[in-house]
């Protein structure tokens, strides 16, 4: 049986009760999710409709055994990142290929053409 709240609108709450058959199969991997997605022992309990001493065991089994609930905090606000991205990985090798810019063996290899060239003028005059 699982226990919900319901807020009317004059802010007076009402609780609700649902019977909710308890699945013929529950998985390691479901109860994975629900404790990813917060659901503690007891709302899992609540969730299959178990008794105590399932959930008890279920924890036992060596996937589960010393998992908790992730704690999940929600802001009370939409928080929203408006700031441009950082240059991607794709926007940098594009940098790099650039045929405008150069590398260190490029340089070098300009300066000595250019040492070799003044060489030979200041050997004419």
């Amino acid at each position: 049986m699982v226990e919900t709240r319901q807020p009317l609108e004059n802010n007076v709450e009402v609780e609700q009760t649902f019977d909710t058959p308890t699945p013929e199969t529950i998985t390691t991997s479901m109860i994975l999710e629900d404790l990813e997605n917060g659901v503690d022992r007891t709302g899992i309990k609540e969730k299959y409709n178990l008794e105590s001493w399932e959930v008890k065991q279920m924890f036992e089994h060596p996937v589960l055994k010393g998992k908790k609930a992730k704690k999940i905090r929600k802001l009370s606000f939409n928080f929203i990142d408006d700031v441009p991205q950082e240059v991607t990985f794709e926007e940098a090798i594009e940098a790099e290929s650039n045929p405008n810019q150069r590398d260190l063996e490029d340089q070098i290899e300009e300066e000595q053409m250019e040492s070799k060239a003044d060489d030979f003028n200041e050997r004419q005059y």
